[in-house]
């Protein structure tokens, strides 16, 4: 039959048809439609209609997958949800305050707070510790370290008075008493006020030696002198003094340690001295005492003096005080060294 057809591909009946053909037009009709639509026949209770392909009228019954979801509801780090249209979801980057993305990192040198570290840079950061001197090499205060042939090693700390050296075999580096006649700088002391002392003198050694210099006096004109453990009346001596080319004679004194036999200037810092006292730690001996060196006296004459003599006493010399006999000391400095 040359019917129209629809949009489906059905033929539908003509008016004249409706005269002449009408039963065997709805038949045509009626079966295509039939045909077309027999996807829509079954489907399991609860299942849905689906298409199966792009062809028209092409459908399949499947399981209702769909859920019952009415909303998507989202809280930190999780972003964006909805209830209805096209939900979109996303994760905030983290940080120090809140969880989140994170970006994962090689460095080992890095100072972000946000980056994470990946197994390459732990690796790293523990190729780095495994090679770095262990703490508890060292265990004692005043520990050195140094390297063996291999690894670091300690090196324990020395004695009093010990000076570092290098050892026999120049491999490595040890703790010595210095040898006889080595100078040790013990302390530096400046002069001021009216009994200026240094105390707690080390006992290691055989002889003090002091260089004192550029000594003035805030008050008045008077003689430096020196009292060992504070006792005025315990160095027994000779000072022999010149003032210029003239020499003054000699002088016995049982009293201080008195540089010089006049009265220094008390504004004039250009004087200086040495002074060594030997056998300083014995507890039995007296102590043997040396000095010598210049002063400005009262009215601008040179003084020099050379004094021998010895501390009268069985104590061992702990202290040394200064003093002037004008008054308070205003400026100078007392260099003290041990000897061995």
């Amino acid at each position: 039959m040359t019917n129209p057809t629809s949009n489906f591909g059905w033929q539908m009946p003509t008016s004249t048809d409706l005269v002449t053909d009408l039963p065997a037009d709805f038949e045509v009709f009626g079966q295509a439609v039939d045909t077309d639509f027999v996807d829509l026949l079954g489907g399991a209770s609860g299942y849905i209609l689906s298409k199966a392909s792009a062809t028209d009228l092409d459908f399949a019954w499947i399981p209702n997958d769909q859920g019952d979801i009415t909303a998507v509801n989202v809280t930190a780090p999780i972003t964006g949800g909805g209830s209805a249209g096209a939900v979109t979801i996303g994760v905030s980057a983290a940080s120090t305050a809140a969880a989140g993305v994170v970006q994962l990192s090689d460095s080992t040198s890095t100072t972000s707070s946000v980056l994470a570290s990946t197994p390459t840079a732990t690796k790293s950061a523990y190729d780095l510790a495994d090679a770095a001197i262990a703490k508890s090499t060292v265990t004692t205060a005043g520990d050195i370290i140094y390297r063996n042939a291999t690894v670091p090693v300690r090196l324990g700390i020395g004695t009093a008075g010990q000076v570092l050296t290098v050892n026999s075999g120049a491999t490595a580096p040890q703790w010595s008493t210095p040898s006889t006649g080595a100078f040790t700088l013990l302390s530096t002391t400046t002069l001021t006020g009216a009994t200026p002392t240094i105390t707690g003198i080390n006992q290691t050694y055989k002889s003090l030696f002091m260089v004192i210099y550029g000594v003035t006096n805030a008050t008045g004109n008077g003689v430096f002198r020196i009292a060992p453990n504070a006792n005025t009346t315990g160095c027994s001596y000779v000072s022999t003094d010149s003032v210029g080319a003239s020499f003054v004679g000699s002088v016995n004194r049982v009293t201080y340690l008195n540089l010089g036999t006049t009265a220094y200037d008390r504004t004039a810092s250009t004087n200086a001295a040495t002074i060594q006292i030997d056998n300083y730690t014995s507890a039995t001996n007296y102590k043997p005492i040396n000095a010598y060196g210049f002063a400005n006296e009262t009215g601008g004459s040179v003084m020099s003096f050379n004094i021998g003599g010895a501390f009268v006493s069985n104590t061992a010399v702990t202290s040394l005080q200064f003093s002037n006999a004008g008054g308070n000391l205003s400026t100078g400095t007392v260099l003290l060294y041990g000897v061995n």
